[in-house]
């Protein structure tokens, strides 16, 4: 079984047409609304089939565990087939909801919405951490399985079905990051590894040189990199919270009998590094900064190309710090994220400071001193703000960057978070100058967030038009006869020792359908050497803009691009 759940304002919904015969019979016509409700997608699967009263229980449970930490008193159960491709007989499905239905309705007021309807709904999430979770539920039991080595007829079916692309472009925007990305060979989404990006050459050089400025950024700014394991045990996920808390999203494996999880988080293993030496205060503030490689379990039906990932890469930073210093290294942050994204042509939409929420941890002093830091900041960096109150973790407060693209869409990405829990459950300390030992204030940070979401956000800002310094292709050499070869491949040369990315297209076809090839892989510059460029050893340069340069010197063209990408200019 798979759920999906939405904590919402409200939901909306209306039975339109049946899916298929046997659809239930009796229902309710017109809209139904339902409001502060907890929503439950629900998809029951062929396996589920077997032991259906022990994953109703189960399902049951689930709903009561989450609805408890989201204190919601209306459920709606939401049959919802898109979160599977292995569905249950429809009687079956139907039945378990019914039955589900019953027993919440002990404790619950709970709506049912049709089974087996194409249905209109239209739905409020409150968009606070926990408004939207996905689970995979299941049960042991069911027939066994033997798995026998596949025929060759079977491995040519096999080799068939994996190599089908995910990419439904039908329903798609031109300027989709999936198409874009398909277009101009940058990433594939393959069914063998749901959520996971196939990166190809061309993909891969956006995003190691996002890494590199990354990195150059963070060098410049004091912060030390580390790198922690992918497998770490489940003791240390004990300690961190994340085994009891998030156990349905994580990836649990064995490592010599013993459970461990493929890291869903950098945080914990952070915090070891943190402790294999003793710190004081001389050693604050120490900035800690990982490019960690995290995996997420989630529904196939939420996933979203490079939007919702089940892998992804987090840029994660730690900030240990005296409370004295706390106030100047948010600030420092805050120019980090804000000369980051000003070199991406984005801009702050707004900024939120979340605050402390009902349920936490620490004194009301403590919050007291975090939220004021935070929000004396912002003030002081003459920042527009607005407080979400009650919206902060219940390990501490935190300010949430929301960013707005060139199609009015906003994107929350960077977030600056105050962390009171993790220091205490790992027993960080530093010694202070009076020699006793003290607790660190730890500050949690990204600023790309999930790398990957940040280039589809990216692509999409720009419509793939790339600046000069960001595109895998920067130029493009275009001859016109095969005369005009041995001086192009002269200028190739000269343009790839200055660090250009250049390839020469010196195919037999028009000039005109070479040109419209390079402007639909959408590089920077095109160059075009012909009979008078080989004479006067220049070359004819047209923009992407289309506006036409001839009798250029290559050394001045090369120039030009060295300088344009030392600037970083969006072009």
């Amino acid at each position: 079984m798979r759920i999906l759940t939405i904590h919402a304002d409200f939901i909306e919904f209306e039975a339109k047409k049946k899916a298929f015969p046997g659809a239930e019979q009796g229902i309710k016509e017109g809209k139904q609304r339902v409001e502060e409700c907890l929503v439950v997608f629900t998809a029951v699967e062929k396996n589920d089939e077997a032991n259906l009263d022990e994953i109703t229980k189960k399902y049951v449970q689930e709903i009561k565990n989450i609805a408890q930490q989201v204190n919601a008193k209306n459920i709606v159960l939401y049959p919802y087939a898109h979160l599977s491709s292995d569905l249950a007989a429809p009687q079956k499905a139907e039945q378990l909801l019914k039955d589900a239905e019953k027993i919440l309705h002990e404790k619950y007021k709970v709506t049912r919405a049709p089974f087996g309807w194409y249905k209109a709904f239209d739905i409020s999430c409150k968009g606070h951490p926990l408004s939207e979770l996905s689970r995979v539920l299941s049960v042991e039991g069911g027939k066994k399985v033997t798995e026998n080595e596949a025929t060759s007829e079977e491995l040519g079916s096999l080799l068939k079905h994996i190599s089908r692309s995910r990419l439904d472009t039908s329903k798609l925007q031109a300027n989709d990051h999936r198409i874009l990305g398909q277009r101009l060979d940058l990433w594939s989404f393959n069914e063998t590894a749901p959520g996971m990006v196939f990166w190809h050459n061309k993909g891969l050089i956006i995003k190691n040189l996002l890494i590199e400025y990354w990195r150059n950024v963070h060098r410049k700014n004091g912060y030390q990199e580390i790198a922690t394991p992918q497998i770490m045990d489940k003791k240390l996920w004990q300690v961190s919270g994340h085994w009891d808390k998030y156990k349905e999203n994580n990836f649990v494996t064995k490592y010599e009998g013993r459970d461990a999880l493929i890291k869903p988080m950098n945080c914990p293993g952070g915090m070891l590094v943190y402790k294999t030496s003793p710190k004081s205060y001389k050693d604050l503030p120490l900035r800690v900064a990982e490019l960690g490689i995290v995996h997420r379990q989630e529904l196939s039906g939420v996933l979203a190309g490079l939007f919702r990932l089940v892998q992804f890469t987090q840029d994660d930073a730690h900030i240990f710090c005296t409370e004295e210093q706390m106030e100047e290294e948010i600030s420092r942050i805050i120019d980090i994220i804000t000369n980051m994204f000003a070199t991406f042509a984005l801009t702050f939409d707004h900024i939120e400071l979340s605050t402390r929420p009902e349920k936490r941890i620490g004194s009301d002093e403590m919050w007291d001193k975090a939220e004021q830091s935070l929000e004396k900041v912002l003030k002081a960096k003459k920042m527009q703000y607005k407080i979400n109150p009650g919206d902060g973790a219940f390990y501490g407060p935190k300010i949430d960057f929301h960013l707005q693209d060139s199609l009015g869409r906003t994107w929350q990405c960077s977030t600056i978070q105050l962390d009171m829990a993790l220091p205490e459950r790992f027993d960080l300390t530093y010694v202070d100058k009076d020699g006793k030992e003290k607790r660190p204030i730890m500050l949690h940070r990204v600023v790309y967030g999930a790398i990957e979401r940040f280039i589809g956000i990216m692509v999409e800002h720009l419509n793939g038009n790339l600046p000069l310094w960001l595109n895998p292709v920067q130029v493009k050499v275009l001859t016109i006869t095969d005369d005009n070869i041995p001086f192009a491949e002269e200028v190739v040369q000269q343009l790839a020792e200055a660090g250009m990315r250049v390839e020469l297209d010196d195919r037999v076809e028009s000039l005109g359908k070479k040109v419209r090839e390079a402007q639909l892989q959408k590089v920077n510059y095109i160059v075009t050497i012909g009979e008078k460029e080989v004479e006067k050893k220049t070359v004819a340069m047209r923009t992407r803009a289309g506006e036409t340069t001839f009798d250029v010197p290559v050394d001045e063209f090369i120039k030009k691009l060295v300088e344009e990408v030392i600037t970083k200019t969006i072009s």
